[in-house]
């Protein structure tokens, strides 16, 4: 079954950063699509510490088991131990260097989603 082609102007590029952010929309309300451009963040001077080792806004009880290679688990803990003097844990870092990327690389995440990505209808 060949896949339809989809308008661009129809994907809701709000919604789909706020899932990836995990922020839950209104429930039953689609937000109106407001014409944005996604603008990339400057890198700034803030110091890694501040960037990874600071205390994420979630919990892990409310993200996902995911597994990890054994090398990079080894040093991710060594890490957490050495800079970071054991005050975060794996899943605040793992967090962090996430958020870090997406922000980082939204434009292109976006850019190449749309790209690829074929509606239902």
């Amino acid at each position: 079954m060949a896949r339809k082609k989809y308008n661009p102007d129809e994907i809701d590029e709000e919604f789909i950063i706020s899932t990836i952010q995990n922020e839950k929309p209104e429930a039953g309300k689609r937000q109106e699509k407001k014409p944005t451009t996604v603008v990339k963040r400057k890198p700034t001077n803030q110091a890694y510490d501040e960037l990874f080792l600071s205390d994420s806004r979630t919990k892990a009880r409310f993200g996902k088991n995911v597994p990890i290679r054994q090398e990079y688990h080894k040093r991710i803990q060594q890490i957490i131990r050495v800079i970071g003097k054991d005050e975060i844990s794996i899943y605040t870092y793992i967090d962090n260097v996430l958020t870090h990327h997406f922000d980082e690389f939204q434009e292109e995440i976006v850019k190449r989603y749309n790209e690829n990505n074929e509606g239902i209808f």
